[in-house]
């Protein structure tokens, strides 16, 4: 018994640190905010997960998936699947990846308002999956969901 436990361990980190779907044309963001309502010294995250978005290359356009939503990017410089350039057809924020490091950065000089709502940080794969684990276990029974984060994300 304790040998399968071992190995439950070891696919949970491999599953953790490595994207496992083998979807080489594929670029994911793994991203999280800063809580609104955050004070120091609190017990929730800093931080609060977003949504995991996947990002395709598809002739000289950037295909974005969050979920079910599908948008495309027409706006942008690609040499690559990991180092790309779009800006929102609003002018509002320009995202990307450079060196297979996912930012986005909001246009306040022309949108002073988003000044407000802060940007997004980058997370690796782990740090994602640790930051949902820690929201898990909040919530006693929902600790659980730790056990099967690497293998859902």
């Amino acid at each position: 018994m304790k040998e399968l436990g071992v190995l439950f361990i070891i696919i949970w980190l491999i599953f953790a640190f490595f994207d496992v779907s083998f979807k080489r044309d594929i670029f994911i963001a793994y991203t999280a905010n800063e809580r609104s309502d955050y004070r120091e010294g609190d017990k929730l995250p800093r931080l609060l997960p977003n949504a995991v978005n996947e990002y395709k290359i598809s002739n000289d356009k950037v295909v974005g998936r969050v979920g079910a939503f599908i948008n495309e990017y027409e706006r942008c410089t690609i040499f690559d699947v990991d180092n790309w350039t779009c800006t929102y057809s609003d002018d509002s924020a320009t995202f990307g990846a450079k060196q297979g490091v996912y930012f986005e950065y909001n246009n306040t000089d022309k949108f002073p308002h988003l000044e407000d709502y802060g940007q997004s940080e980058t997370l690796s794969r782990f740090g994602y999956i640790l930051l949902q684990c820690r929201w898990d276990t909040r919530e006693g029974l929902f600790a659980i969901m730790c056990l099967f984060r690497p293998f859902t994300v």
